[in-house]
Order: C-alpha cells, then structure tokens, then sequence
C-alpha cells in the first residue's frame, strides 16, 4: 500500500496544490487556461512521444486489446444515453453529452502521467492507442448524435471531427512516436534532450492546471445526473474493463490489461467540457462532473491501483 501511496498521494497533491492556491487567489481562469495550453502543445507531446520512443521494442497494434476495450465505451455510451432520455428526461444534446461524461476518462493530462509513473515507459504504448483509437470514438459519437437531424451540417461535422483528431497535440504525439518506431527513425542526442526535457515539465503543469480548474460551485439541480456520471465513470467502466479482460481469453499481456482498467477507472476528461462548450450545452452539469470525479477518484484511484499491483 505505501508503494501505491508514493504514486498516488504526490500526483493529487500537485492537483489540490493547484486548487488550493486558486482558492486564495494566487492564480486565476487565466493562469489555468496558459497552463492548460502549455501542458496540451508543449509538453505533453513530447512527454508521450520519447517514452513511445523507450518502449521502442513493445510496439505493436493489437486488435484484441483495442476491440474489447472499445466495446465497453460504446456500451456505456449507448447505454447512459438512453437512460439519460428515459430516466432522466434529459433532451438529445444534453443526453449525448451526459454519455461522452461516462465514458470519457481524463487520460491526457491524469492517464498518461499515471500510468508511466505506475508502470513504467512500457505503459505507453497500450495507453496511446487507447488515447488515438479511443477519441476518435467517442469525437465521433458525439459529432453524429447532437448532429443527425441537421443533414445540411453532416459533412461539416465530419470534417470537424477529423479536424479536432489531427490537431489534437496528445494524439500527434502518440502517431509521431509510433511512426518512428515503426520506420526505426533515429534521433539526434541535442533533439532527444530537448524533447526528454521538455517532457518531465508535462505531468506537474498538466496536474496543477487540471487543480486550477476544479474551484467550482454545484448547483442542486445536477445532482442525480452528476451522481449518475460518477458512479458510471469510477465505479462501472472499469468493472466491465475488468470483466472482459479477465473473463475472456483475449491473449493479451497483463500490463496493457492493468493500464485499460487504470484507464478506465479515471475522472472525467476536461476535453469533454470543452465539447460541452461548443456545442452550447450540460456545461455546468460537465464542470460539476469533473469536479466530483476528480475528488472521489483521489480515494478510488488509489484503491484500483492497489489491487492492480
């Protein structure tokens, strides 16, 4: 347990820290949104790339790990969106949205650091393709459910969506570092000490941004829907993580297995209220969302953590 508490106690304490000195005052909305953009252009794809780069000789694309882990984010999607029009009388926008909260785990700015911090550079291979084949699903759901009555905009909401995959800066990572393994491209020693630099700034500014932004207030009304999304994110998803991996013999490594569950049992991602934001709608019920999850998952991760090592 204290192996697991080294991990996690330091990670959520960076996030709290940041939280903490919002609440007195020292930074504000606009401290977090340059840090959020530093973390997200600047150091969190090299962060993702190098380490790719170390874990040259694990490479691989394996369709037994990325197909189950894809049928349970579909589930969950389909799923909390139907109970989000039934049971929660909730409209289609808002429905879509409750859902991409569900399913969406926050894996740039918590999953990558996590998981490399938990399992060495070995873990970012499983966890970016996860991140690629993952947000091109969920972008996708979410583009064509708001979407689908307005026939005019279809082929611009397809657009957008591979616009918002190609300049995603994670995702551009992820492909470059996987493409220089593949083509067995190597890098000059001056290069790779500037991207190895830049990349040990990625875990603490992504943590302390993501603490600046939880400082929010919850209104009375999103309750049953912020309870709802919780419960599904932190508790459901990596229960089903867990069953499909371990109750089917998929011959996958037990280290991708461990990232996907780590993956799945993670809070909501900010990229979903930025989603929120654009389409206009469940934007205070999202910032509520990710506030409540990142709070809990500082018990639940730790736990999940724990009976993965």
């Amino acid at each position: 347990m204290y192996t697991v508490l080294s991990i996690t106690l330091p990670f959520f304490g960076i996030i709290f820290l940041g939280t903490f000195l919002s609440y007195k005052k020292f930074f504000n909305s606009k401290s977090s949104i340059v840090l959020t953009e530093f973390a997200l252009y600047v150091t969190l794809p090299p962060f993702m790339f190098i380490n790719i780069l170390k874990a040259a000789e694990y490479v691989k694309f394996d369709w037994n790990f990325i197909l189950p882990f894809e049928l349970i984010t579909i589930f969950i999607l389909f799923s909390t969106f139907f109970i989000s029009l039934i049971v929660f009388k909730n409209n289609k926008k808002n429905s879509t949205m409750l859902s991409l909260n569900s399913a969406y785990p926050n894996y740039g700015y918590m999953g990558v650091p996590l998981c490399i911090l938990a399992f060495s550079e070995k873990a970012a291979v499983p966890i970016s393709l996860i991140l690629i084949v993952d947000t091109i699903v969920l972008l996708s759901f979410t583009s064509f459910f708001i979407d689908f009555d307005n026939k005019k905009n279809f082929l611009n909401e397809i657009k957008f969506i591979i616009f918002k995959i190609i300049k995603n800066p994670i995702l551009l990572g992820s492909l470059l570092g996987l493409f220089a393994v593949i083509f067995k491209i190597q890098l000059n020693d001056i290069l790779f000490n500037f991207l190895e630099i830049l990349s040990k700034a990625a875990t603490p500014t992504a943590l302390f941004a993501i603490g600046i932004n939880l400082y929010n207030k919850i209104e009375s009304s999103s309750y049953n829907n912020i309870f709802f999304i919780s419960f599904i994110k932190l508790i459901v998803h990596p229960l089903l993580i867990f069953f499909i991996f371990y109750f089917f013999d998929l011959d996958v490594p037990d280290l991708w297995i461990k990232v996907a569950i780590l993956c799945s049992s993670l809070p909501v991602a900010g990229n979903v209220f930025a989603m929120s934001i654009y389409y206009d709608c469940f934007t205070k019920n999202t910032s509520s969302s990710i506030f409540v999850t990142t709070i809990l998952s500082t018990f639940s991760v730790p736990i999940v953590l724990y009976l993965l090592l």
